[in-house]
């Protein structure tokens, strides 16, 4: 485990404009795949999915922005914001994203990672506690199994999110449906100062910079446009929130080719008792 450290520029391969495959990365991976071809690629570096190809598209996407050498966190796929979610008293989104994690158990189609205090946490979050966080490469699906366990002697509480870019052909075409959208009230964190919203509609679209919390919706959210088919966020345990990001417009993070819509924590904190646990739980069916 270590903290986030900067790279010298004279130990990176130097290209213009970067995309995120061409950057040279001495972080670890671990590759999933099933006999049908399916494939999922995790960087234990924030125990991030970067990958998960489904007959044959990736339904996650990395920025064009994104570092993969470990001197920040990694824009894509589907960073952890934990224990914190957004900013507060810690570094933004926390530090689990940031971190390596521990590989406990590896198949072919299924890894765990495992994260723990250490001095690095400690110094900004006084706490003990144990993360497994458990991949699946399922025939149909990717399924995500999120624990937390107090270790410590006293309580702990957190925010978190499984802060998830899904790919899109064109966002301006993509559909985000979940019937508890309608009438739910949202923290739309892009007035000034944030402000809770009414929603009229079952269904968001995106044409303008986007920064919402759903309180209490969660389930099942459908991504329709994105690509052929529809996409499945599949939230059963733990995940009670659902927030939606985009910073359309902004070509250096290539909005027009990702949304992200996120299982989260993120309007109330989980508070644990000591030996206390947590699950959040979620799948993507493509």
């Amino acid at each position: 485990m270590r903290a986030p450290v900067s790279i010298a520029p004279s130990s990176l391969r130097m290209v213009a404009a970067p995309a995120p495959e061409l950057v040279e990365s001495a972080l670890k991976t671990v590759s999933l795949s099933n006999a049908a071809g399916d494939s999922v690629t995790v960087y234990t570096f924030g125990a991030c999915i970067t990958s998960y190809v489904k007959g044959g598209t990736d339904v996650l996407a990395v920025r064009p922005d994104a570092k993969l050498d470990g001197s920040k966190p990694i824009s894509g796929g589907i960073p952890f914001c934990w224990p914190q979610f957004g900013p507060g008293a810690i570094q933004q989104h926390g530090f689990a994203r940031n971190l390596d994690w521990t590989v406990v158990e590896q198949s072919d189609s299924k890894v765990v990672m495992e994260l723990t205090e250490s001095a690095y946490t400690m110094d900004m979050w006084p706490h003990a506690f144990k993360l497994q966080y458990s991949v699946t490469l399922e025939d149909d699906r990717l399924a995500t199994d999120f624990c937390v366990t107090n270790t410590d002697s006293k309580p702990l509480s957190f925010t978190g999110a499984l802060h998830t870019y899904w790919s899109c052909d064109d966002i301006d075409k993509v559909a985000i449906k979940a019937p508890a959208f309608a009438g739910a009230t949202y923290l739309d964190k892009m007035q000034s100062p944030p402000a809770d919203v009414k929603s009229a509609s079952d269904t968001i679209s995106i044409g303008a910079p986007v920064d919402s919390v759903y309180a209490g919706v969660s389930g099942d959210v459908v991504l329709e446009g994105a690509h052929a088919s529809p996409l499945t966020i599949k939230n059963s345990v733990g995940w009670s929130d659902t927030v939606v990001w985009s910073p359309y417009g902004d070509e250096g993070m290539g909005y027009k080719n990702f949304v992200c819509v996120e299982s989260a924590q993120a309007a109330t904190p989980v508070k644990l008792e000591p030996g206390e646990y947590w699950t959040g739980a979620m799948e993507v069916v493509p």
